[in-house]
């Protein structure tokens, strides 16, 4: 059987892997062995299809819907620690004014979802990104708030993987 809890943000967890683009002793620097992104909030991920409508002449209604293109794209905002993201958005231009070709950094997301129910069950679902560019990045200092960082992306495909729960 299939899960059929909800989810909290709080049952939800973050890591980045196989980055290109970047160094790995950066990237194991910044986010450890695990790929771990600590503090993450408002993970927000959308999947667009674009659909062609046909309409014949004098119709109203169309007689036909054509899928197009498959657009991925999301949010993702945390706690600003370092600058981790911002480096996975810039990879060398982050740290040297010129830098030999303009290779941006992808890499993979995955999203865990776990409520722990039951206990000690690895996960309920999870979420793959992949191929996943920053195309933004922006940081938010208020009066009496955290100060947070917020970058959104655009990636390749998206995976489900829902693990079966005992009933």
């Amino acid at each position: 059987m299939l899960n059929t809890s909800i989810f909290f943000g709080t049952d939800g967890a973050m890591t980045l892997s196989d980055a290109t683009g970047l160094d790995a002793d950066a990237f194991g620097e910044y986010f450890g062995e695990s790929g771990a992104v600590a503090r993450v909030v408002n993970v927000a991920i959308q999947v667009t299809t674009r659909i062609h409508p046909f309409y014949e002449m004098g119709s109203r209604l169309p007689t036909e819907l054509r899928t197009g293109n498959i657009a991925i794209a999301g949010t993702v905002e945390r706690a600003y620690v370092n600058g981790a993201l911002l480096r996975m958005m810039l990879g060398e231009y982050a740290v040297a004014e010129e830098a030999a070709g303009l290779l941006v950094p992808t890499f993979n997301m995955k999203l865990i979802l776990d409520n722990l129910r039951p206990p000690g069950d690895e996960g309920n679902s999870l979420l793959t990104v992949y191929g996943v560019t920053f195309d933004s990045w922006q940081w938010n200092l208020p009066e009496s708030d955290f100060a947070l960082e917020r970058l959104s992306f655009r990636a390749r495909r998206l995976a489900v993987t829902d693990n079966a729960v005992p009933a």
